[in-house]
């Protein structure tokens, strides 16, 4: 078995509209009987009261609530938690896709105005299958194609916390302040003993709280 990432620009569609306000977002949940269709959704964008704008306008749009709204990290773009009701004027991609039998993996996401979907597959000829059904929806774009099939399990959030929590606070402040000035970056923005300097530590201890606090972090995420 294998897996592929496709994108169809739904044409028409509020969710290719957006591509104005370059909006990023995971359809968290969602369910459909009878034209009437639930969601609920987790979007960043550029614009957010447009964006919600947009959404809302549609004609297949009933209502839209914003659940949450919360602020991105070093980032002007707004992020919120949408929960959506819809009256389907026609099947959408992913209606189509699971009506003709494909089985989608993990949440539906929107990027660039195009709606975005990991299918599990049993061979390539698959993949020619579910292109010729989302064709009759817009342009498609194959976006990655794996070679056999892994399950990945990401770490929960309140396995994040703890690892988090973990992290003695001296060490936390160095890995932060290594992000914000660019310490990670290719190439880097910040040297060492200038984030030493600005902790007021010496750069050996500096040195020392980075890279205990680096194999924490790598510890848990490849165990």
């Amino acid at each position: 078995m294998l897996t592929t990432q496709i994108c169809v620009r739904f044409e028409g569609d509020w969710t290719e509209q957006l591509r104005q306000y370059d909006v990023f977002g995971e359809f968290l949940a969602s369910t459909f009987r009878n034209r009437r269709y639930l969601g609920l959704m987790a979007l960043e964008t550029d614009d957010l009261e447009a964006t919600l704008d947009v959404i809302e306008s549609h004609e297949d749009i009933r209502s839209i609530e914003v659940v949450e709204t919360y602020q991105l990290t070093n980032s002007s773009r707004a992020a919120a938690t949408v929960f959506i009701k819809g009256d389907l004027s026609k099947f959408s991609p992913l209606q189509t896709l699971m009506y003709e039998g494909y089985l989608p993996l993990g949440p539906t996401k929107l990027k660039d105005g195009r709606e975005c979907f990991d299918l599990l597959l049993e061979d390539r000829d698959e993949i020619a299958g579910a292109k010729e059904i989302l064709d009759e929806f817009g342009h498609v774009q194959i976006e990655r194609i794996s070679r056999e099939f892994r399950r990945e399990i990401t770490p929960s959030a309140a396995g994040w916390q703890e690892l988090l929590s973990s992290i003695p606070q001296r060490q936390r402040e160095l890995l932060n302040l290594a992000l914000e000035h660019g310490y990670f970056d290719i190439p880097r923005e910040v040297t060492l003993k200038e984030l030493a300097e600005e902790m007021g530590i010496t750069k050996t201890t500096a040195s020392n709280h980075l890279r205990k606090a680096e194999q924490q972090v790598m510890q848990f995420l490849i165990r």
